[in-house]
């Protein structure tokens, strides 16, 4: 079970829920995480956890800019791959050596492009992730998913690049960019409306394995969910635009500093560490504030409740503007919101009947996929692709 980039738990929760799968049927599982600790957190024993490549190797050196651009997931991959940050050669070696170490018989990879170009024919390859990330391996190009920003990284070059480094280790190089996803079997864990390449696709969205037990809320409610990273909480925006709002609720950071529940308690907004059961919260809210990740995305969409979306990178930007497409919620820039800004949106939210509406009209909508039961369907391809 490989991870390699993105942030946040959600990406070793979707492993550790199809390894349990697989463990119940015999297999024995090994996680390798660019972030160990995230496993620590979500119950994955220490015992079968490796640490694999995290990102950056290193620092930048100081002279470079560290902001990233993404008109394409392609450049912004490369920009993982092959910027300053990062050496794709000692990359592959890292996970070289933890694969031949382990010595499967199968792997599944969550955004793992490495594992992907180091053995794919070699070791069965089943990938797993969102629309965004797991774009079609098939597209001759990756392509342009917003306009007027940069491209950074030519596709010619990322492909040459890429072949250059895989030739040390005698593998099958790529013909064209998008082959980087290369797998035996690809499972597409997103709903359709979120998906930037589902003009290119006819079928195979998922949902998520999160998503069963998240029912539809039914009741009208005044109270808030949100949902951001750690470091997010020491953004005196964001905690005040939370208080401006006057909604009770509960706030997750993982980790909470005393001076944000302290800030956040006069509100009514209660902010206790570690992270949330989304069944319980999200039956009863009014609201969802988060960054606009997949995952939370979805679990909003399967409660019927409104979101209001502080976008980051090019992936929370496409998934907020498909949800505010729908009237189902609102977007704000993290570069650019002010609090007063972020508590108008959030009543907003609340208060407006239509957007309720779309709310749950747009949870109506992927009903089927919510349905789904996407480990299963991942247990029974794995068994088919081991001939079991």
């Amino acid at each position: 079970m490989c991870w390699e980039f993105g942030g946040g738990n959600g990406h070793v929760r979707r492993l550790k829920l199809i390894g349990e799968r697989l463990q119940a049927l015999g297999f024995e599982i090994v996680y390798g995480l660019r972030r160990p600790d995230v496993g620590s957190a979500i119950g994955i024993p220490e015992a079968v956890t490796r640490a694999a490549p995290n990102w950056p190797l290193r620092p930048a050196p100081p002279d470079v800019r560290k902001t990233m651009t993404s008109a394409t997931y392609g450049d912004f991959l490369a920009q993982q791959l092959l910027g300053p940050y990062d050496d794709l050669g000692e990359r592959f070696q890292l996970w070289h050596a933890l694969i031949e170490a382990e010595r499967p018989d199968l792997i599944i990879a969550d955004y793992a492009p490495s594992i992907s170009l180091l053995y794919y024919g070699r070791v069965p390859i089943v990938n797993i992730g969102n629309g965004y990330v797991l774009p079609p391996a098939t597209l001759s190009a990756f392509p342009l998913l917003i306009e007027d920003v940069s491209i950074r990284f030519e596709e010619s070059e990322v492909v040459e690049r890429i072949n250059s480094a895989l030739h040390s280790f005698n593998k099958c190089p790529i013909s064209h960019y998008p082959q980087i996803n290369r797998a035996d079997q690809s499972y597409l864990l997103t709903l359709p409306c979120l998906d930037p390449y589902r003009d290119q696709r006819k079928d195979g969205w998922l949902g998520s394995p999160d998503l069963k037990a998240i029912g539809r809320r039914t009741q009208p409610s005044q109270t808030i969910f949100v949902y951001f990273h750690e470091q997010h909480q020491t953004d005196a925006r964001l905690i005040e635009g939370l208080v401006r709002a006057g909604l009770p609720g509960k706030a997750i950071f993982s980790t909470t500093l005393r001076r944000t529940v302290k800030q956040l308690a006069a509100a009514k907004i209660r902010a206790p560490g570690g992270l949330a059961h989304l069944p319980a919260e999200l039956s009863n809210c009014g609201v969802l504030v988060h960054l606009g990740s997949c995952g939370m995305a979805m679990a909003g969409i399967a409660a019927g409740v409104p979101q209001v979306m502080i976008k980051t990178d090019l992936e929370k930007t496409l998934i907020a503007r498909a949800i505010m497409a729908r009237e189902a919620g609102m977007v704000l820039s993290w570069s650019r919101f002010e609090a007063p800004e972020l508590a108008s949106a959030i009543r907003n939210a609340v208060e407006s009947e239509a957007m309720q509406k779309a709310a749950r009209d747009l949870s109506l909508e992927n009903a089927p996929y919510l349905r789904i039961d996407p480990v299963d369907e991942i247990t029974k391809g794995i068994m088919r692709i081991l001939g079991g």
